[in-house]
């Protein structure tokens, strides 16, 4: 028996290697260039080679099996075995690689054909990330555009920069168009779900942005989402994305402990000039805290965060039936945020479709209907940071809260009966329509029309109940206001576009029209001294003092017309040119100064198209391309030709009468700001695209910048005037490598850095504006000035702490110094610090700025971990000025812990508790610091469940489950919790922080299957 087993196996292994043979042949791609290193892979057995440099491979195999020919940035090509002993293959190059669409204004093109400079983020990027908006999935992935988050709050908006600041009071923001309709530089990315995106274009150069005329000088954000084209599949695609997130403060502000508030307080109080005015300890005198120890010590920060957590639902459905693709989706998004009585809430609807009637005609409609809901933060966060004491406790020893600071005496709110009581919600409702209708009457000639809406409405409902403790102790009662906001916003256009070749000359022509108004109309009511809180501010009549009553209504218009036209020529796809012009007109401008025209023009030469590069095995993509045009801002008032009234309440024989009163004078001779953009770049690709890079320069200049001029001694204050410039000037560098790709593990690189020097030329003639006083004391810290950065940070030169009285004698400031207090330098040696000792000490724009991601992928597993960083950019602690140099009635940071102290800290550039309580702190070096940092961003591992092994394959396409961990760990110097924040939003001023909503770590579990 034994016998005839061993001669069965030795039949059946003879058998095997009988069936077996050499298979071999050369791999080439369509110019018959051998491919060195395509893996030749033998299915379903798993072994095989690698080509050799002359493209030649030999496998063994049956004639039962099929060989897997893969190579990177070429088709993979299956071709079964049979009887063949010689294989020869073709390979053709993937043109979702090599050849990727890029959408751009009015418009697609090839990246090979691309002259200008465009980034490109694909949807599967922003997947499946913890985020209610696009752009806080962007930061660090794009070149050239700089996105800081405000700060934490749920729906939070961000900064985005495309290049740098352009404009002092126009609008910096980049202009959104999404599927073609121009939704404007305000455009509230809540409301689009982030998981419907498949693809976001940045236009960044003047050839892509002249198309876009007026509204191109910030840069535009092409947004596409998914459709049901390209799907080939007998039956529809149904998609359902379900994931759960944890949040968790992190990167909190510390604060002082109450004991150690209280040292400090007492120490300050017995502090005196002394004999000799230098300064001097008086123990007689009374302290503040008799047992520091047992003083209160309230964690307000801890009593008023929370574990947030976010639950996200997509279910979609596509398709295409060759006349008709389709994408329907339906999206769920509730987070509760970090902070208590915070949230957002988003349910919206898209509808993609698109239909083909006959040969000639198609058209298509997009629909997004969203309802977004805000829980606003009720908490003043950076209250509690600057000024709410550790010793204060929430209640009273009759169980009531709170209500005054307990050294000043003055009202205060309180955060635990703001986050308790307190009512803030708002509410948006947004329909964003596209339709449109094309038809190609001949070969090459397509002629579109679409018509598009965006109308939304915004209502606020805000109420102040009586029993809030700074309400309740003045018996005023509660207090109710509604606000409401409607808008509409409706888009025509009409282009042509025909392409055609003549032998190697390659043609396609844009021209069209644009028609586009935008209305609003506002309103406001409010009411005061409500006896209960029960209708709230469901009746403001109930308000029982008329004489609180507020009214107020508005209304604006804004009319844009368009011409615009766009000439691409491309010569053996070795030269390509485009010439590009926009003609705006804008009802904002007085007659005569309507239009304005902006063109440009751009060229690129595919070297690697030459006859010298195009057997080269190391360049396998080689382009340098050029542009240089204008793009427009028009940053005016609506209504700023005419004169501007405002209402008054003036008394006139003792009768309140309603008066008017002029607000601001008319423009005249205002034209648009104009921003000229000279852009070089190039795109390099090696070994068939296994490394790629692109490189851009660019210098702009903004010039007639938009500026309120004061006209002293004249009504209305100021007029809008044409003058001064701005000047950006920066390096981008992109780079996107295989680093390792075989049949188990693959290794994809992708880096993105950005450099942009930002210099004021010219403000009209005046030495600096002044734009902002970030603390309640020490004049403007934030301004304007010719030749530096837009903005900087000004103030005094800290110089530490005074050490001795020899060196407060040597300043001159005898008697108004002391040892242990704050020491500035004297600029100009009057022995006064003001703001005429003010110096640059700051500013907030990064040396560079980016991002690097990679993707590892190890059979079914998918790891992705992304990094994103600033450097060189300083940040503005308005919290420093109190909080360091002391201020009884505020709240401390801990450095103060190790200030000077006498015989204990002497060394210490801390100032001593009470030297500078009372008096004047400019705004100085110390409260800056460097802000840069590296965040790891996001962690995100992916399984791939094998369907097809589980015996589910005939039902499910496909099954992932991912978990994904966001802002794991932050590298900084900033003291000052995250610096990455902008206490005055998206406006000129950035990186000042005086206590924002703080950030989240968080972590997410989900699944992702379609059917």
């Amino acid at each position: 028996m034994l016998k005839l087993k061993f001669l069965t196996a030795l039949v059946c292994a003879a058998a095997c290697v009988y069936g077996q043979q050499t298979i071999s042949g050369v791999v080439e791609d369509t110019d018959n260039f051998p491919l060195t290193g395509v893996y030749v892979t033998v299915s379903p057995g798993g072994d095989g080679t690698v080509t050799g440099l002359d493209g030649e491979f030999s496998v063994n195999a049956t004639s039962g099996d099929t060989l897997v020919f893969s190579f990177l940035g070429f088709s993979t090509q299956r071709i079964p075995v049979g009887n063949q002993t010689r294989i020869d293959v073709t390979m053709s190059e993937n043109a979702q690689l090599i050849d990727e669409v890029v959408v751009v204004g009015y418009g697609v093109t090839k990246k090979r054909d691309l002259v200008s400079s465009v980034s490109q983020i694909k949807g599967d990027i922003l997947e499946n990330q913890p985020v209610s908006r696009l752009d806080q999935a962007l930061q660090g992935r794009a070149t050239g555009v700089a996105i800081t988050s405000n700060n934490g709050a749920p729906g939070n908006g961000t900064t985005i920069r495309i290049r740098g600041t352009n404009s002092v009071n126009g609008n910096n923001n980049p202009l959104f168009v999404i599927d073609g309709f121009i939704a404007g530089s305000d455009f509230d990315l809540n409301t689009l779900n982030v998981n419907d995106i498949a693809s976001i274009e940045v236009l960044k150069d003047a050839t892509a942005l002249a198309i876009y005329g007026t509204r191109g000088a910030s840069g535009v954000v092409l947004v596409t989402t998914k459709t049901g084209a390209g799907l080939q599949t007998e039956r529809p695609v149904v998609s359902v994305n379900q994931y759960y997130t944890s949040q968790h403060v992190t990167n909190q502000v510390e604060l002082l402990t109450g004991e150690e508030y209280a040292n400090y307080v007492n120490e300050a109080a017995q502090f005196v000039p002394g004999p000799d005015g230098f300064g001097a300890t008086d123990p007689t005198l009374p302290l503040i805290f008799d047992d520091p120890a047992s003083a209160p010590s309230t964690d307000w920060l801890g009593l008023v965060t929370q574990p947030g957590q976010i639950v996200n639902t997509d279910l979609s459905i596509r398709g295409n039936t060759g006349k008709t693709n389709y994408y329907v989706s339906m999206n769920r998004f509730d987070q509760d945020g970090v902070i208590k009585s915070s949230g957002f809430q988003r349910y919206s609807l898209r509808t993609n479709l698109d239909f083909s009637i006959g040969e000639k005609f198609t058209t298509g409609v997009r629909v997004n209907l969203s309802r977004t809901n805000r829980d606003n933060n009720k908490i003043n966060y950076s209250d509690i940071v600057g000024h709410v004491l550790p010793t204060r406790e929430v209640y009273d020893e009759n169980g009531e809260y709170t209500a005054v600071n307990p050294v000043s005496a003055s009202l205060q709110r309180n955060p635990v009966a703001d986050q308790e009581l307190r009512v803030d919600g708002r509410y948006d409702n947004d329909l964003l329509a596209n339709a449109y209708l094309q038809v190609e009457p001949l070969e090459g000639l397509l002629l579109k029309t679409s018509l598009g809406a965006e109308i939304s409405s915004y209502k606020r409902n805000f109420y102040l109940p009586g029993a809030l403790p700074e309400r309740l102790i003045d018996n005023r009662g509660g207090y109710a206001s509604i606000n409401t906001v409607q808008s509409n916003d409706l888009l025509n256009e009409n282009t042509a576009t025909y392409s055609f070749d003549v032998g190697n000359h390659g043609f396609n022509l844009l021209g069209g029209f644009s028609l586009q108004r935008n209305e609003s109309e506002g309103f406001n009511a409010s009411a005061e001294r409500f006896p209960n809180d029960v209708v709230q501010f469901n009746n403001l009549s109930f308000g029982s003092d008329p004489a609180t009553y507020q009214l107020s209504s508005g209304y604006s218009r804004r009319t844009f017309v368009s011409y615009f036209a766009r000439l691409n020529y491309s010569f053996s796809s070795k030269y390509l040119i485009s010439l590009t012009g926009r003609r705006d007109g804008s009802s904002v401008f007085e007659p005569g100064n309507k239009y304005a025209f902006f063109p440009s023009v751009g060229a690129a030469w595919n070297v690697h198209n030459e006859d010298f590069l195009s057997e080269s095995n190391l360049v396998s993509r080689l382009k340098i391309r050029g542009s240089f045009g204008e793009v427009g801002e028009q940053g005016v008032p609506i209504y700023n030709s005419i004169a501007r009234f405002n209402n008054v309440n003036a008394y006139f024989n003792e009768t309140l009468v309603n008066g008017v009163l002029i607000g601001s004078l008319p423009s005249r001779n205002l034209t648009w700001e104009t921003t000229r953009q000279f852009d070089l770049g190039f795109e390099l690709g090696l070994w068939e695209d296994r490394v790629f890079v692109e490189a851009d320069y660019y210098n702009k200049t903004t010039e007639d910048l938009l500026l309120n001029r004061d006209l002293p001694g004249t009504a209305g204050g100021s007029q809008l005037q044409n003058v001064g410039s701005i000047r950006n000037r920066g390096v981008e560098l992109a780079v996107r490598s295989f680093n390792v790709s075989n049949r188990n593990f693959s290794w994809e690189t992708q880096l993105s850095l950005s450099a942009n020097r930002n210099e004021v030329l010219d403000l009209g003639g005046d030495e600096f504006i002044n734009l902002r006083q970030p603390t309640n004391q020490g004049g403007a810290g934030i301004r304007l000035i010719p030749g530096q950065p837009a903005p900087v940070y000004v103030g005094a030169v800290y110089l530490g702490t005074y050490k001795d009285a020899e060196t407060i004698a040597a300043d001159g400031f005898e008697g108004r110094a002391f040892i242990g207090g704050p020491r500035y330098l004297d600029q100009d040696g009057n022995g006064v610090i003001n703001d005429l000792d003010y110096v640059v000490i700051g500013n907030p724009q990064p040396d560079f700025y980016g991002g690097i991601r990679n993707t590892f992928q190890f059979n079914d597993l998918t790891l992705d971990v992304f990094f994103q960083g600033s450097y060189g950019n300083d940040g503005y602690n308005g919290v420093a000025q109190t909080g360091l140099f002391g201020r009884g009635d505020q709240t401390l940071l801990p450095a103060v812990v190790n200030r000077w102290r006498e015989g204990v800290n002497e060394d210490s550039d801390i100032p001593r508790a009470g030297t500078s309580t009372s008096l004047f702190n400019p705004n100085n070096t110390l409260g800056i610091e460097d802000a840069s940092f590296l965040r790891l961003k996001t962690v995100s591992l992916t399984y791939d469940l094998p369907v097809a092994d589980m015996g589910i394959g005939s039902v499910v396409r496909d099954l992932k489950v991912y978990v994904t961990g966001n802002n794991l760990f932050l590298i900084t110097n900033w003291s000052f919790g995250d610096p990455e924040v902008s206490n005055y939003g998206s406006g000129l001023e950035q990186g000042v922080s005086t206590g924002e909503y703080p950030y989240a770590r968080s972590f997410t579990v989900g699944l992702n299957t379609s059917f």
